[in-house]
């Protein structure tokens, strides 16, 4: 009842009305359809409708009930070309415009003129540090709270943030401005250190320097037993190919070591390969990807493999053909039956 006070009545009233003309009007179409449906099947029960037209009518009748019940929702005035909504809604600015020459495969943009939890506009044309996700997870979360909203650099550049987009203080406009300490894709740690728990892993990365020590929550110290880190200056990683489901990399090194990689670390799901053999990665620095890489050349990979996915597709292939055999077994024996019954009339 509180919510009618905030209405007049008159207002309440042709709502009313509206509600119930609508119901009349369905009312009788429903029953429409339903007199054509059963009149039909009348018909092809009675043999006075041969079955070649009897299912091209039903599902002729099907598809006018839902196109007609679809247009209410979703009509031709809802669509717009992509240029045209390009041109009305994401028009670029000079800003946008410099990061998008570059042609690194892949880097991160912060845009400090917008909220970071706010900011969907940089998505659109950039990978972002921020924007808004419902389905954040709690870690990242937790990155920007403590670390990313109050400016933290070292977790900037292990982010792998080559640019950031702020205002010009002349011309009030945003411009673009390149980080020259990104620390790039990935890149062999010169050493690492194991924290007893969660919050002291995120608290080390106060004053972290990212191609330095890295730190690894002790659960994962099996990963890491007998590694001892002596020289990674002549080692390199490099991104080769970059998908949202599947990253490859190239490394190459001349003493075995612990791999960073700039990407969120998320289990189960994603799994690692080194030359297409499967290999246990680590989470390293509160959210990123480790891996302990030998010694040589090595082809790295990074698949998104969720099993229950796979699981799940296959549930589903499994019913759509059980169903698909279902209609056909059905259709097969309402054809057998007519043939029969035409048989022994004559």
């Amino acid at each position: 009842a509180s919510y009618k006070s905030q209405f007049p009545d008159w207002l309440m009233q042709a709502l009313v009305e509206d509600r119930e003309s609508f119901l009349r009007m369905d009312s009788v179409r429903s029953f429409v359809f339903i007199c054509l449906i059963a009149g039909s099947l009348w018909l092809f029960v009675q043999n006075k409708l041969k079955e070649a037209y009897f299912l091209p009518i039903v599902c002729i009748l099907v598809l006018i009930d839902l196109w007609s019940v679809d247009k209410r929702y979703l009509d031709n005035s809802d669509f717009k070309s992509k240029r045209n909504h390009e041109l009305e809604a994401f028009s670029p600015t000079p800003a946008n415009e410099m990061i998008l020459q570059d042609t690194d495969p892949y880097f991160r943009v912060f845009n400090t003129t917008s909220g970071i939890t706010m900011d969907a506009f940089t998505s659109y044309f950039h990978k972002s540090v921020g924007g808004y996700s419902a389905i954040k997870l709690s870690r990242y979360q937790d990155l920007i709270d403590s670390c990313l909203s109050r400016g933290n650099m070292g977790v900037f550049n292990m982010l792998n943030t080559k640019y950031f987009i702020v205002q010009d203080p002349q011309t009030k406009s945003p411009i673009a401005q390149r980080n020259p300490d990104a620390s790039g894709n990935a890149w062999f740690a010169s050493s690492y250190k194991l924290v007893d728990n969660a919050d002291e892993e995120l608290n080390s990365l106060k004053n972290i320097n990212p191609k330095g020590v890295a730190f690894v929550d002790k659960t994962f110290k099996g990963n890491l037993s007998g590694l001892e880190i002596t020289d990674t200056s002549n080692g390199s990683i490099s991104l080769a190919t970059y998908h949202p489901h599947r990253l490859v990399y190239q490394s190459e090194s001349q003493t075995e070591g612990l791999g960073i990689f700039s990407e969120i670390y998320y289990q189960p799901g994603w799994n690692a390969y080194i030359d297409g053999k499967i290999t246990p990665h680590l989470r390293a620095n509160y959210v990123l990807r480790g891996l302990r890489i030998p010694a040589g050349k090595h082809k790295i990979e990074f698949k998104f493999e969720p099993s229950h996915y796979f699981v799940g597709e296959k549930i589903a292939l499994v019913g759509s053909i059980v169903l698909v055999v279902f209609l056909l077994t059905v259709v097969a024996a309402i054809i057998y039956q007519n043939s029969r019954k035409r048989n022994l009339a004559i």
